[in-house]
């Protein structure tokens, strides 16, 4: 699934960081190991026999510490994560995801007031400190190189003379200690700035973001958000319809909906949001969200089931048609995304509604999952029964017309072999969809053009043994 991919890849970054760090860590030690042995051989080969080797390991020692610091410093100041914005305010949550064009970062129309209020706010005065110092350096770096080398070697002089009087070697030596210090604090600190400064800075942020309990978000993504009142039908469980409404909302939406769009963080926290809000009668604001869940988790097709229902409840049953078939491209098994593609595309306007209808039925009424299922075999009566009423409204031959008037014969026959009791809704949808002195919603009208075919008239009306 996909959340067990990225918990998994979560899990291997983590431990891959983590090996990188102690690696940086042996690293760091073995360098501070070697420059203390460097020191102590040169103080030990350099020092005259009447001198003090304490007093020249010393001054190198000092020269080695100041110059990590001060490395260490300026790797801090150009590693320092920023965590918040430029004007001092915390960045959005919602800049902490990956860019996509499902919606507004801001909230959406009636969404619900941002409820994840923080009692405290980051200071971003080392941030700005860090980028105002930082540019200052790289600028007078660049333009007085020639005189930071000569004062380098200058204060090297002068320290190998005062200091190191009489030892060979003495400012060469010191350069080096110094300059090796330097890279080592500095490298050392940009790398702790970049990785351990930063998840503590995240873990603090996130400890002040009283996120939505794990079983609420659950609760939300399970319930229904769309009421199934149109040509119902159940295969391996699933129920099929066209929506026709919203479902009432449950208890566990209240506490979602106190969370505003920018307070949301994965993409089961904005799938339950949408859910929650498409069963609010916010459509708006559930397609929305549910296309930021979609963004942040592209393989979920319960996401892009969900979508596709409130885009059905929107009325753009175009929309929902292409959400369920890239559904049907990424999870080609499954059964109830091909069904309810197969039931919308009966709703879409011809004839491409009814030439996608009837690929699709045609593979599921020879599948063995679903040839047993007679809602399929209905559904591929309807997609024929339409393509009948084109052809015959657009001059096409006869060739067209019969085939297409014996596969919905033969479908329909199929359903009655299925459901053989007349007073099944299924039955009775059937007569509907033929008849039109049968009570029934006007819109089932798919085999009008066969209410005076004998074959057809016989089939649906038969008690089958």
């Amino acid at each position: 699934m996909p959340g067990e991919k990225v918990g998994t890849v979560a899990r291997d970054g983590g431990g891959e960081l983590r090996r990188n760090l102690s690696w940086a860590d042996r690293a760091a030690g073995a360098t501070v190991v070697a420059l203390i042995v460097v020191i102590a051989g040169y103080v030990w080969g350099a020092t005259p026999a009447s001198g003090s080797m304490a007093a020249g390991a010393g001054v190198l020692g000092g020269i080695a510490l100041a110059s990590a610091l001060l490395g260490g410093l300026a790797g801090f100041l150009f590693g320092i994560p920023r965590l918040l914005t430029g004007d001092g305010q915390l960045a959005s949550l919602s800049t902490r995801r990956p860019a996509d064009a499902a919606g507004p970062a801001a909230t959406p129309p009636n969404a619900a007031p941002v409820a994840g209020f923080r009692p405290l706010q980051g200071n971003s005065n080392l941030e700005e400190i860090s980028d105002w110092v930082t540019k200052i350096l790289v600028g007078l770096g660049l333009v007085h190189a020639g005189q930071v080398a000569d004062t380098a070697k200058g204060a090297a002089a002068y320290v190998a003379e005062k200091a190191l009087s009489g030892c060979p070697g003495a400012e060469l030596v010191v350069l080096s200690v110094g300059l090796a210090a330097f890279l080592l604090g500095f490298i050392f600190l940009y790398l702790q700035a970049r990785t351990r400064i930063t998840l503590t800075l995240f873990m603090t942020e996130g400890i002040q973001r009283a996120g939505l309990p794990a079983e609420t978000v659950a609760a939300a993504n399970d319930a229904g958000i769309a009421a199934e009142a149109r040509a119902l039908g159940s295969a391996a469980g699933a129920r099929i319809g066209t929506p026709l409404g919203a479902a009432a909302p449950v208890a566990d939406d209240a506490a979602v909906l106190r969370y505003g769009f920018d307070e949301l963080v994965s993409a089961d926290e904005f799938a339950a949001w949408g859910a929650a809000q498409a069963r609010a009668r916010n459509y708006e604001a559930a397609e929305t969200a549910l296309r930021r869940a979609n963004a942040l988790a592209p393989d979920d097709v319960r996401i892009l089931r969900r979508l596709a229902e409130v885009r059905m409840l929107r009325g753009d049953l175009r929309g929902a048609s292409e959400t369920l078939a890239e559904a049907r491209a990424k999870a080609p098994d499954d059964l109830r995304v091909r069904r309810q593609e197969l039931l919308l595309s009966l709703y879409l306007p011809a004839p491409d509604g009814f030439t996608r209808a009837r690929v699709l039925a045609d593979a599921l009424a020879t599948d063995s999952r679903t040839d047993q299922d007679a809602m399929v075999h209905l559904w591929r009566a309807c997609a024929y029964g339409q393509m009948h009423r084109w052809f015959s409204e657009h001059g096409a031959g006869a060739e067209e017309m019969r085939v297409a008037r014996d596969v919905a014969l033969s479908s329909v026959q199929r359903v009655v072999m299925l459901a053989p009791d007349p007073a099944t809704p299924i039955r009775n949808l059937l007569g509907t969809l033929l008849d039109p002195d049968i009570p029934g919603d006007p819109a089932d009208n798919d085999l009008r053009d066969f209410v005076q075919d004998p074959e057809f008239q016989s089939a649906i009306r038969r008690v089958h043994p």
